[in-house]
């Protein structure tokens, strides 16, 4: 699509080079048909701007944008009245491609000083049914040009909001209207409203508006003939905006070139592009089956659902305690959301002599009760881990003959119940000895 910018500055010669370096498709080429209504009131040759004739600057405006968009839309002219005073525009020029030079010669003659009025609502009515505009399925356009109000005379006030009436038939036809106020003395109420009922109120505009100096008009407004122009040109750009149907609609050699919207999905938004007179490509986020992964994958607004975790995700199991030998296992949820078994864990055992707490207390290698060779086998102690041996004790060779004692000095004889005492003391001595060294 050419916007109206770049056929202003380019021009029309590098815009020749432009189509010549482009495959046509001239077969596919679809422009829009747009009808000129143009007030031929006696008050555009009585009013002036900066010095010259509103119609002059209507005229001189509507050149340059014919010089601009001839062959990208069909474009006819109607004035109005005609022939004079109340009577309803007529067509002077049938829509077609490169009208330009019959319009310029059909806008030669200006309109007289007096006994023209502005049948702007009954001029509509007949382009609604004119066969040079309603004919065909391209789309189609009429193109309000007015500077004054809805009148005739004498003026009936009843009469003011006709024009809206005739848009309103207009769009029923098919045909879309764009409403466009030149100089200061326009209707801006009646104008505003026919420019919303038509569907081409400006964006922003404000439908009170009741003088044509308000800001924010729903039409067109035009005080001059940059503004005209500007105004024009817009609404050509409008007019001749390609659109996704497969035909060249403004008619540059390309069908649906550069042609994207803004799409979406549940998920979020994105864009696609025209292919072939079809949207196609949406690149918003799809929607995907919901897995355990702590994401909203079927964006419904609800998070794994069913899922008692998330997948990859772990946590501790079993054992609690982490003394000694004891430590707590790992579980680690599945692909479908669950805990697998616990792995790893180990819990309190019997205490065995290996310099390990097996039974998870704080105390390594202790002994059971009172017993304190109970981590070993008979005859060994429980020593830094290990089960080492421990020497007997054995008492003294009773069949050996005791040097004899002097008599009278109080002591056992030997042989005597004294030395079997004597023996059990020194294995109460022994085992007291082992005992402390065990519980160092």
């Amino acid at each position: 699509m050419r916007t109206a910018a770049r056929l202003l500055t380019v021009g029309l010669p590098l815009l020749g080079l432009a189509a010549a370096a482009r495959p046509a498709r001239a077969d596919q080429c679809s422009p829009p048909r747009m009808m000129m209504v143009l007030d031929k009131s006696s008050s555009m040759q009585t009013g002036t701007i900066n010095g010259a004739t509103k119609w002059s600057i209507a005229v001189s405006a509507l050149d340059t944008v014919l010089t601009q968009i001839d062959g990208q839309a069909e474009v006819g002219l109607m004035t109005f009245p005609k022939p004079n005073q109340c009577g309803p525009g007529t067509v002077d020029v049938s829509p077609a491609v490169a009208t330009r030079t019959a319009i310029m010669d059909a806008l030669a003659t200006h309109p007289p000083t007096a006994g023209n009025y502005t049948p702007m609502s009954q001029t509509l009515d007949v382009a609604a049914t004119d066969p040079s505009l309603a004919a065909g399925d391209a789309p189609r356009y009429v193109v309000l040009i007015s500077d004054g109000w809805q009148w005739c005379d004498p003026y009936d006030p009843g009469t003011r909001y006709d024009g809206v009436d005739s848009v309103g038939r207009l769009n029923a036809a098919g045909i879309t209207t764009f409403v466009v106020g030149f100089g200061g003395a326009v209707d801006a109420s009646a104008l505003s409203a026919m420019a919303v009922e038509a569907g081409t109120a400006r964006a922003g505009c404000d439908p009170t508006n009741d003088a044509p100096t308000d800001p924010d008009p729903c039409y067109y407004q035009a005080d001059d003939q940059a503004e005209l122009i500007a105004a024009l040109m817009d609404i050509a750009d409008v007019v001749s905006v390609e659109t996704c149907d497969g035909l060249d609609n403004d008619c540059d050699g390309e069908v649906d070139e550069g042609l994207t919207r803004a799409c979406a999905t549940a998920c979020g938004a994105g864009a696609e592009v025209c292919v072939d007179g079809a949207w196609q490509g949406c690149d918003a986020p799809q929607p995907a089956t919901d897995t355990c992964d702590g994401v909203d994958n079927d964006c419904d607004g609800v998070t794994d659902v069913g899922c008692e975790c998330i997948t990859g995700e772990t946590r501790g199991c079993g054992e609690t305690e982490t003394e000694g030998a004891c430590s707590p296992g790992v579980q680690t949820c599945g692909d479908d959301g669950t805990w697998g078994a616990c792995e790893g864990s180990v819990g309190p055992s019997n205490e065995m002599c290996d310099g390990v707490d097996n039974d998870c207390d704080g105390v390594v290698d202790e002994a059971s009760g009172d017993d304190v060779g109970n981590l070993c086998e008979p005859g060994a102690m429980c020593t830094d881990g290990d089960c080492v041996p421990v020497d007997p004790v054995f008492p003294e060779d009773e069949s050996e003959e005791p040097v004899g004692q002097p008599a009278g000095c109080g002591c056992a004889a030997p042989g005597s119940d004294g030395g079997t005492l004597g023996g059990l003391l020194l294995i109460g001595g022994l085992v007291t000895a082992g005992l402390r060294r065990r519980r160092r």
